[in-house]
C-alpha cells in the first residue's frame, strides 16, 4: 500500500508552474509569465472635506454654537457671524504650534531662562586629602632610613663589628657534682610524693568512716583481704576448667552414658558459682560478718 505525504499532496494540488519554482522539473524550462497587478486608484470620499460631519460637538466649547454643528446636513460649508470653531481644533497639524510654558525659577541648576534646557553641572573630582602628622614623620622616616640604607658600606660595616667584638669562648665540660641542687630530691617528685600520701590518706579516711557506720555484727572486708580472695577463686577457676577441658564431655556425640552427662553439668555448675563470687567481690564496698 502506497503513503501518501503532505508534500506529494501539494504538489498534486498546486500548479505545475508553481512546482517548478520550488524544484527542477520539465516544466521550468519555460519561465513562467507574470502578470503585473493594475494599482487602483486612491480613494476620494465624495462628501467634502471642510465641512463639519452632521450634529457634531467637536471643537465647539466655549464657542457661540448652542453644543452641537450642522444638525441639518448640508454639504456646503456654512458660516455665520461668528466663526464657530476654534483654530487649533483640528485632527492634523496645528495652525500655530502653542509657546512653550516654561517657569522662571530660581531653583539649583536653572537659568532663570525660558525655553533653554537644563544642564547639569559639571562635578571636579575633590583633591586628595592631606596626611596627618603621624603619617607625615612615619614616611619621613622610611624615606630616611631608605637612603641610609643605600648608602651604607655593609662589607666595611661586617669588618669592623668582627674586629670589635670579643672572641667566643668554648665551654668546658660541666660538672655536675658542683650544682646546687646535685644530690637533691627534684621538685616534680616530691609533689608527686605529696598527692600519693593525700590519696592514701583519703581513702583510709573513707575506709574509717564506712567502717563506723557499719552494720552490727558486720565489717567492712579489707582491700588487700578482697584482692587475695580473687585471686584465690581465680586459681581455682583455672584448676576446674582445666579438669574440664581434659575430660571427653565437650561434644554430645560423646555423651553416652549418665556419668558424664552428670560430670559435665558438675563442672560447669561450679565454673559458674566460682564466677559469681568473683563478681560479688568486685564490688567496691562489701560487707562479711565480723567473729567479734
Amino acid at each position: 500500500q502506497d503513503t501518501v505525504t503532505l508534500p506529494s499532496l501539494l504538489r498534486l494540488s498546486l500548479p505545475h508552474h508553481f512546482v517548478a519554482m520550488f524544484e527542477e522539473s520539465i516544466y521550468a524550462l519555460i519561465p513562467p509569465v507574470v502578470h503585473a497587478t493594475a494599482r487602483q486608484d486612491m480613494y476620494k470620499s465624495k462628501f467634502p472635506t471642510n465641512v463639519a460631519p452632521t450634529a457634531t460637538t467637536f471643537g465647539l466649547l466655549g464657542t457661540s454654537a448652542p453644543g452641537v454643528k450642522n444638525v441639518g446636513g448640508q454639504m456646503g460649508a456654512i458660516e455665520g457671524a461668528h466663526r464657530m470653531r476654534k483654530t487649533h481644533a483640528t485632527f492634523g497639524k496645528e495652525a500655530e504650534a502653542p509657546k512653550p510654558l516654561m517657569r522662571t525659577s530660581t531653583a539649583f541648576g536653572a537659568t532663570g531662562e525660558v525655553g533653554k534646557t537644563f544642564q547639569r553641572a559639571t562635578v571636579v573630582a575633590p583633591k586628595p586629602v592631606l596626611p596627618s602628622k603621624a603619617e607625615f614623620s612615619e614616611a619621613t622616616m622610611r624615606v630616611a632610613a631608605a637612603q641610609s640604607a643605600a648608602k651604607k658600606n655593609f662589607v666595611q660595616a661586617n669588618a669592623i663589628e668582627n674586629i670589635l667584638s670579643a672572641p667566643k669562648r668554648e665551654e668546658g665540660p660541666i660538672d655536675w657534682k658542683k650544682k646546687a641542687d646535685f644530690g637533691k630530691v627534684p621538685i616534680y617528685l616530691k609533689n608527686i610524693k605529696r598527692e600519693i600520701t593525700e590519696e592514701h590518706e583519703y581513702i583510709r579516711a573513707m575506709q574509717e568512716a564506712q567502717a563506723a557506720a557499719a552494720p552490727a555484727g558486720m565489717r567492712l572486708m579489707d582491700e588487700d583481704e578482697k584482692l587475695s580472695l580473687i585471686f584465690d577463686l581465680k586459681t581455682k577457676w583455672d584448676a576446674v576448667n582445666k579438669e574440664y577441658q581434659k575430660h571427653s564431655t565437650l561434644s554430645l556425640a560423646s555423651l553416652d552414658t549418665i556419668g558424664k552427662v552428670k560430670r559435665k553439668e558438675a563442672f560447669e555448675a561450679q565454673l559458674a558459682q566460682i564466677e559469681k563470687d568473683i563478681e560479688k567481690l568486685s564490688k567496691p564496698v562489701l560487707w562479711v560478718h565480723s567473729p567479734e
